[in-house]
């Protein structure tokens, strides 16, 4: 997933470069309402807590803190007002994520992590507040957004030393996610404002199943939700 990510954002930059390569100070000024756009950024490590019982009624309580990982996604939007108290914009955003995991803690205690890794896709409808633009150049950027999520999981640990295997290879997909997002954008030339913001994303609780991959049974199916927080930078590009 990185590098489709990363593939991504740099094709996004290359596409417009060469616009803005064109947009000089004698050209006309544009009318700024429909945009593209596009970030990369770091999605930082946040903890993730799995809850439940096994089949026979035992608590299974199993922590997943994660380590920072990469994200990135696309939008298109358009200015839905503007004024000299600041503008108002509405965009679709399609975006990816994975976090890799630290280390895993089933019941208090720590065990043998042989994969872990979350891999996150969302699509969200955002409503942003841009501040008037201070000194003529800097917006700060207020808003959020609400939408689907998809997330895979592909963890595997041992309970002990001799065993068992445990497996959590679940894939869960159309469960509600929202999104905080603030931060400051940047005009560069009459078409291009380079972004920075930060992300929160929460996933609605949703439902894991955990197999005993060395007997071939499902030993429980336990409650989560899933949170994170994300540092990005990025561009706008006005059609």
């Amino acid at each position: 997933m990185k590098s489709t990510v990363i593939a991504l954002g740099l094709a996004s930059v290359f596409a417009v470069a060469p616009a803005f390569a064109q947009d000089g100070p004698d050209a006309p000024q544009p009318e700024k309402r429909f945009y593209v756009g596009g970030f990369l950024g770091d999605r930082f490590g946040s903890g993730q807590t799995f809850s439940g019982a096994n089949i026979t009624g035992q608590p299974r309580v199993i922590e997943t803190p994660t380590k920072a990982d990469i994200t990135g996604g696309v939008m298109i939007g358009a200015v839905a007002a503007q004024g000299d108290w600041g503008r108002v914009r509405v965009e679709g955003e399609l975006s990816a994520s994975q976090n890799s995991i630290k280390r895993l803690v089933l019941n208090n205690v720590r065990r043998e992590l042989l994969e872990g890794r979350k891999s996150i896709t969302s699509e969200m409808v955002n409503v942003m507040y841009d501040t008037p633009k201070i000194a003529n150049l800097v917006r700060l950027s207020a808003g959020g957004g609400v939408g689907n999520a998809s997330i895979d999981y592909d963890i595997r640990y041992n309970v002990s030393a001799s065993g068992p295997a445990i497996n959590i290879p679940t894939s869960v997909s159309g469960h509600l996610a929202w999104q905080a997002i603030g931060g400051a954008s940047v005009a560069l030339g009459r078409r291009v404002e380079l972004t920075t913001d930060v992300r929160y994303l929460r996933v609605s609780e949703h439902q894991v199943e955990r197999f005993n991959a060395t007997a071939g049974t499902l030993d429980s199916v336990l409650g989560t939700r899933y949170h994170s927080l994300a540092a990005t930078a990025g561009f706008r590009f006005y059609l």
